[in-house]
């Protein structure tokens, strides 16, 4: 098994933690914007983040978007609307 394929098990409150922190780093620097790497790197982490936590996996098209598409940020289930 290589490192890229690798699976691991991380506990949800883990990921809500660092979906918060992501989101608390995107607003800090206005990173829904895209307009650096820093930026479209935070929005990207975030929203896979949120993927996992909703439990899907994005498609190439939404992995794009993630990284390229200008105010986009990531939806949360409605059972876990505190991290809109």
């Amino acid at each position: 098994m290589s490192e890229l394929t690798k699976t691991i098990k991380v506990p949800l409150w883990e990921l809500k933690e660092i979906a918060d922190t992501l989101r608390m780093v995107a607003n800090a620097f206005d990173s829904p914007k895209r307009e650096s790497c820093l930026d479209r790197n935070v929005m990207r982490s975030w929203n896979h983040v949120i993927d996992l936590i909703n439990g899907k996996e994005s498609s190439l098209h939404e992995n794009i978007d993630y990284y390229m598409k200008v105010g986009q940020t990531p939806n949360i289930n409605e059972s876990q609307s505190n991290y809109e």
